[in-house]
C-alpha cells in the first residue's frame, strides 16, 4: 500500500486527470466504474479547503473533519437509535456515580502499518492536546478529567492526569464529577487515537500530508495520495476492525468551496456527491437524487466587545434586534430559515424529546427597529452619526455572501450604519477570528454532539473557543452546575438561561439563520447512513448498487 505525496503540481491537469480516472462524463459514473473495473468500487466527493492540520491533538479545522469522517476511528459512534455502538471499543463499564469510565480496546484494532491500536496511542493524543499551545479548540472538552484543568491551566505534572492505562488494551478514565455527555465527547478530535510513536510531534510535518509513513490510519481507509489544496485520494484499510461494514474500496475528495461549480461537477459526472443548495430544488423535485436533511448547523455573528463600539450592550442589542432574520433567510433560499437561538434549532432535547427551539417555547428576540433606534440612540449615535467604521468579515462563499450582503443592507436602513464587508478565503477568516481581529465576524458551528453544551460551552470565560472575550460570572457559574446535574429536565432548563444570558441579555452573539442540508447523490449510492450527531451522511458506510 504505497502512499503517495505529491506537492507540485499542475492544477487544471491534477484535477482533470482525476477526475478523468472515473468520470468520464457519465452521471451515473460511480456504478459503471464498479462494473468497469471487477467489483472495485470507487466514488469522487468533495472536501473543504484545506485548513488546520490532521493532527486530533493539534489545530483542527475543516480539513481535519473531512479526513477524520474517512480515516480515524473513535472508541464509540452515536446511531441513529440514540445508543453507541463500539468501534475500537470491544466494551465498556461505567461505575455507579458515573465518574469512572473503563473502556477495552478490541484485541485485532491495528494501525494500517500492522502495529496495534493501544491506549497509549489514545493517552498520546489527550497529554499533547493538554498543551496550552497546541492550537486545539477541543483541549477544554478533556477538562472533566480529573487533573486535566490542573494540567491546562497551570501547568501541573501530567502525572496527575486522571487516565489509567492498566494495560495495552485497557484505558479508564476518571472524572471529577458525573458529565452526562461523557460518551458524546468521545468522537472529538481530542478523544481521537493518535500513534503513540509516529504522531507525537504536534502539528508536525505528517499532520500537514508531509510524512506519509507517519500519518498512519485506525479507520476505515487510509490517505494514499494528497495533493495540497486539490485532492485526496483514500485507500479502503484491510486493518479496520470493521472492514465487512466498509463497501467502497476508494474514496477520493476534491478540493471545492464554490457551491455552483460543485453543483456543475455533479451534473458533469465529476462528483458522485455534491452538497448544493435551493437551486437545485425544483430541478430534482421527487429525485432519488436529492437528499434532505435538518442540519445541526448554527449561522452567528460575533462582535470583538473587548473594544469600542461593540464593548456596549446597548450597541450589541441594537445590531441584533434590527435584524430581520426570515428576510435574511429568504436572501439564502428556501432551505433556510431565521432563528434568534444560538443552539440549533433542529437539536433534539434529551429531557423532552422535543427540538430545542419548540421546547424553549418562543423565540429569544423581537424584530425591534425603533428599539433598536432608541439604544443606539443613548449609546451617543443617534441615527449612526458619529459610529465608527466598523468591518464584517466573513468566508468567501455566496452564501456568507449573500448572508454580509442582506445584514449590511438592514444595518444601513435601520440603523443608518454602513457596515464595510471584506470577504475572506476561509483559513484566513477562522485565522482573524481565532486572533481576535474583528470587529463583527461570522461564525457558523456544526454540533459535534447532539447536546447544547457544544454550542454553548465556547463562550465559558476560560474556554479554548471564547474568541470574542466573552466573560461573564453568571454564565460560567449555569455552565458549571449543567454540568453536575443529572435530571436531565432540570439540566436543560439551565442550559436555556445560559443561552438567554449569551444571547438575549448580554448580546455577545447574533444567531441569524440555520439550515436545511441539501445534498445531491448519485442514484447508485446506497446505504445512506446519517451522522446524528453532525447531521451529515456517513461516507464511510456507502455502498454502490
Amino acid at each position: 500500500m504505497r502512499k503517495v505525496f505529491k506537492k507540485v503540481v499542475a492544477t487544471g491537469l491534477a484535477l482533470s486527470m482525476l477526475l478523468g480516472m472515473s468520470a468520464c462524463g457519465d452521471k451515473n459514473k460511480a456504478g459503471d466504474t464498479a462494473s468497469a473495473a471487477g467489483n472495485y468500487k470507487s466514488i469522487t466527493t468533495t472536501m473543504s479547503m484545506e485548513s488546520g492540520t490532521l493532527d486530533s491533538a493539534g489545530i483542527t479545522s475543516y480539513w481535519w473533519w473531512s479526513y477524520t469522517s474517512l480515516a480515524t476511528a473513535p472508541l464509540v459512534e452515536l446511531a441513529a437509535d440514540g445508543s453507541y455502538k463500539n468501534i475500537l471499543a470491544d466494551s465498556y463499564e461505567v461505575n455507579d456515580d458515573m465518574t469512572v469510565y473503563t473502556f477495552h480496546i478490541k484485541e485485532d484494532a491495528n494501525w494500517n502499518n500492522g502495529d496495534a491500536v493501544t491506549a497509549a496511542d489514545f493517552l498520546n493524543t489527550i497529554t499533547r492536546a493538554l498543551d496550552p499551545d497546541c492550537g486545539n479548540g477541543y483541549s477544554t472538552m478533556l477538562l472533566c478529567i480529573k487533573g486535566a484543568e490542573a494540567i491546562y491551566k497551570e501547568g501541573a505534572d501530567i502525572s496527575t492526569l486522571g487516565v489509567e492505562c492498566p494495560d495495552d488494551k485497557t484505558i479508564i478514565f476518571n472524572l471529577t464529577e458525573p458529565t452526562a455527555y461523557f460518551m458524546d465527547l468521545l468522537t472529538l478530535p481530542v478523544f481521537i487515537p493518535t500513534h503513540r510513536e509516529l504522531q507525537t510531534e504536534t502539528n508536525g510535518p505528517w499532520s500537514m500530508g508531509e510524512d506519509m509513513d507517519a500519518l498512519v490510519s485506525c479507520g476505515p481507509f487510509y490517505m494514499a495520495e494528497y495533493v495540497p489544496n486539490q485532492y485526496c485520494v483514500y485507500k479502503k484499510n484491510d486493518s479496520y476492525v470493521l472492514k465487512d461494514e466498509i463497501h467502497l474500496d476508494e474514496v477520493k475528495t476534491m478540493a471545492m468551496e464554490d457551491t455552483q461549480a460543485i453543483i456543475s461537477a455533479y451534473k458533469t459526472g465529476e462528483l458522485d456527491i455534491a452538497t448544493a443548495d435551493y437551486t437545485v430544488l425544483e430541478e430534482y423535485d421527487g429525485s432519488d437524487e436529492l437528499v434532505k436533511y435538518v442540519a445541526t448547523t448554527s449561522n452567528y455573528e460575533l462582535f470583538d466587545i473587548t473594544k469600542p463600539p461593540f464593548d456596549d450592550v446597548r450597541v450589541r442589542e441594537a445590531f441584533s434586534i434590527s435584524i430581520d432574520r426570515d428576510a435574511v433567510a429568504t436572501a439564502c433560499g428556501t432551505n433556510y430559515i431565521g432563528t434568534s437561538f444560538f443552539v440549533g434549532t433542529g437539536v433534539i432535547s434529551k429531557a423532552s424529546g422535543k427540538t430545542w427551539s419548540e421546547e424553549a417555547g418562543g423565540e429569544l428576540l423581537t424584530y425591534d427597529v425603533e428599539r433598536a433606534k432608541e439604544l443606539l440612540a443613548e449609546a451617543g449615535y443617534p441615527n449612526g452619526e458619529g459610529f465608527p467604521t466598523v468591518t464584517y468579515k466573513y468566508p468567501s462563499t455566496q452564501i456568507e455572501s449573500d448572508i454580509a450582503q442582506a445584514l449590511q443592507a438592514q444595518w444601513k436602513e435601520n440603523l443608518g450604519i454602513e457596515v464595510q464587508l471584506e470577504a475572506q478565503e476561509t483559513q484566513v477568516n477562522i485565522s482573524d477570528r481565532r486572533a481576535g481581529d474583528f470587529d463583527i465576524c461570522r461564525m457558523q458551528w456544526t454540533a459535534d454532539f447532539i447536546d447544547p453544551y457544544t454550542y454553548l460551552s465556547m463562550y465559558r470565560t476560560t474556554d479554548s473557543y471564547n474568541d470574542n472575550g466573552t466573560n461573564c460570572s453568571e454564565y460560567d457559574a449555569l455552565m458549571e452546575e449543567s454540568n453536575k446535574e443529572s435530571d436531565p429536565v432540570k439540566r436543560y432548563e439551565l442550559l436555556h438561561e445560559a443561552e438567554k444570558i449569551l444571547v438575549a441579555d448580554y448580546f455577545w452573539a447574533i444567531p441569524v439563520v440555520n439550515r436545511e442540508t441539501i445534498v445531491l447523490m448519485n442514484p447508485k449510492l446506497t446505504n445512506r447512513i446519517v451522522d446524528p450527531s453532525r447531521g451529515n451522511i456517513r461516507t464511510k458506510y456507502l455502498d454502490i448498487e
